[in-house]
């Protein structure tokens, strides 16, 4: 059990020796083994971000030992899918040993996020276990959203290197749904999605982050958008004791249009930090950002989040927006949206942040109306995080979100 692993064993999964035979081990392909060891060399040459870069700079890990977490020994995650011929969801181990299927995890697999862009990236490129991979062929429609669950139970401190590649070639459509969950001890997710979105196709990625009291995250995801895709990406910040997302996107094809939205529901001493990026690249490119929190206890929301239009990009349309609700007064926000415009020629680009406690006319509205002040917030919040999900045409998924703001508000410090 992981418990029993002394600490000197534990770092020493980590080491390049280790990944090279555990990847032999596995029957990686060449370039895959490769892949890895690069990886952790990366790791081991790599020292942890610091508040000193900004997207940090709310975030302190310099404390924080990667290698002291023993890399999980877990099962692979569980799909739930109803696919047309052609389309996959499943491990990227399994796709590996598919040879249509195996060229295209070659082709992409570590090209959008690379190990060497910092500590967390490296780890999870060296140590990623059997991984998940949806694809959408081209010009078919993936009708029911592809579910993704990952489900961990550590013993002990463990780590969990997650990573998702979704491919969608031209004309193609597809909702993928990743249900996130743990519970037992110490857990350390370090996350890695990558998306790649060919002309036309139309792709939407929800992450529904329910993770034990004990579970700290750090994922990043990006997507690379051809002439005319869609990305969507809606992320659920709901369990967790520290949950800290990068989002970003390559918007490189003319008329491309990528959304990020987000949701923190915060209570006790949750820590939320969203960063986003939407780097516009081809003309006529579209973007929106809304990341809302809500915030009750001495929980934080930390949101970073930089539209870049480049001087190919011309046309481009872009918005940002993060507003937070203070339900304590021990809860705290901070927000600094920021715009990078590199040519004159846009339709738009602006930004917004807001911080602050409730409407109190909205709540006094409620409250005249016989409803008790808990009830009252719980409805005005249900209803502020709920907008974030109009977008996506996930069943339930309001409903679900609307009863874990119900039962976080329950008993929260407000």
């Amino acid at each position: 059990m992981a418990a029993a692993i002394t600490p000197a064993a534990i770092a020493a999964r980590y080491t390049q020796r280790a990944v090279l035979e555990a990847a032999r081990a596995a029957g990686d392909p060449e370039w895959l083994v490769e892949q890895r060891v690069e990886a952790a060399r990366a790791f081991a040459a790599t020292p942890m971000p610091t508040p000193r870069l900004r997207p940090w700079k709310y975030t302190d890990v310099t404390a924080l030992a990667i290698d002291s977490f023993a890399p999980a020994e877990g099962r692979p995650a569980r799909f739930e899918a109803a696919l047309p011929d052609g389309a996959f969801a499943g491990t990227l181990r399994d796709a590996l040993g598919r040879d249509a299927l195996a060229a295209r995890v070659r082709d992409h697999l570590g090209t959008l996020v690379r190990a060497t862009e910092g500590k967390f990236a490296a780890a999870n490129a060296a140590l990623w276990r059997d991984g998940a991979f949806v694809y959408a062929p081209r010009g078919r429609a993936v009708a029911q959203p592809v579910v993704l669950h990952e489900d961990a139970q550590p013993d002990g401190a463990e780590a969990l290197f997650p990573r998702l590649l979704v491919v969608a070639e031209s004309g193609s459509e597809l909702t993928l749904v990743v249900r996130n969950r743990s519970r037992g001890g110490p857990l350390l997710v370090a996350g890695v999605v990558e998306i790649v979105a060919a002309q036309d196709a139309n792709v939407r990625v929800v992450l529904d982050g329910r993770w034990g009291a004990e579970t700290q995250e750090f994922t990043t995801l990006r997507s690379r958008l051809g002439r005319d895709a869609r990305v969507q990406v809606v992320s659920l910040g709901i369990g967790g004791a520290l949950i800290k997302q990068a989002l970003e996107a390559l918007i490189e094809g003319e008329g491309a249009s990528s959304s990020f939205r987000g949701v923190a529901l915060g209570s006790e001493d949750q820590h939320f930090d969203f960063v986003t990026l939407q780097d516009h690249i081809g003309p006529r490119s579209v973007s929106e950002v809304d990341i809302k929190s809500a915030l009750a206890g001495a929980s934080k929301s930390v949101y970073y989040g930089v539209t870049r239009v480049e001087e190919t990009a011309r046309g481009a349309d872009a918005h940002q927006e993060n507003r937070n609700l203070l339900l304590s007064g021990r809860a705290k926000a901070d927000s600094d949206p920021v715009l990078e415009i590199l040519t004159s020629e846009v339709v738009r680009c602006g930004h917004g942040a807001t911080v602050g406690p409730v409407d109190r006319d909205a709540l006094f509205y409620l409250q005249s109306r016989g409803i008790a002040e808990r009830q009252a917030l719980q409805l005005l919040v249900g209803g502020f995080v709920r907008s974030v999900l109009e977008h996506v045409n996930v069943a339930g998924l309001g409903d679900e979100v609307e009863a874990a703001v119900v039962e976080k508000l329950e008993t929260a410090e407000l």
